[in-house]
């Protein structure tokens, strides 16, 4: 994503979305995986929050001013959302249990969510050639590519040898097109 403001704000509101799912995914399916990228998403945001008080600062040019304010208090507030998340991954990457009450209600969901790194068969492809909605209701939520994402991806997003997908779907369904997208 480029460096101004709105897209570095873009950038924040989408990772500290996908952040808080991937937090919350983590701790209902004890997936230490989906936990790490937590974690990786977390370290990003202290770049994306970092350029952005950069340019609110060159913005202020010393000057106090109440519409940078209210931008700071969007940062913070992505920042304490993305903390939140970091703590439930942290519950899973230390190896505490969930109370049998939150297990016994899992039991019952046949959703799940996975992640994959991509193989050498499914370079260059987009989503919609893939059909992974349409032919397995798997529904790929994010993409990282190196150390960026691609949050909410298209129907036209190329998918490239080593990107790293999360995808969310029955756990069938989940398990079937890990395996397409790993070969």
């Amino acid at each position: 994503m480029g460096e101004n403001v709105k897209d570095l704000l873009e950038e924040l509101k989408n990772t500290s979305e996908l952040i808080l799912d991937l937090g919350y995914s983590s701790v209902l399916f004890e997936s230490k995986d989906i936990a790490k990228e937590v974690e990786l998403l977390y370290d990003n945001l202290d770049d994306v929050e970092e350029k952005l008080y950069v340019h609110l600062f060159a913005a202020a040019r010393g000057r106090p001013s109440r519409k940078l304010v209210g931008v700071m208090d969007i940062v913070e507030s992505a920042r304490l959302v993305s903390r939140a998340a970091r703590n439930l991954a942290e519950l899973v990457l230390s190896g505490q249990k969930l109370h049998p009450i939150i297990k016994d209600a899992l039991k019952d969901t046949d959703e799940t969510i996975f992640k994959v790194k991509i193989g050498g068969r499914s370079d260059r492809k987009t989503l919609l050639e893939l059909e992974l909605r349409k032919r397995y209701g798997v529904n790929i939520i994010g993409i990282r590519r190196h150390k960026k994402w691609i949050f909410n991806p298209k129907k036209d997003t190329r998918l490239k040898t080593g990107d790293v997908v999360i995808g969310v779907g029955s756990k069938g369904a989940c398990k079937h097109v890990k395996r397409i997208l790993k070969r």
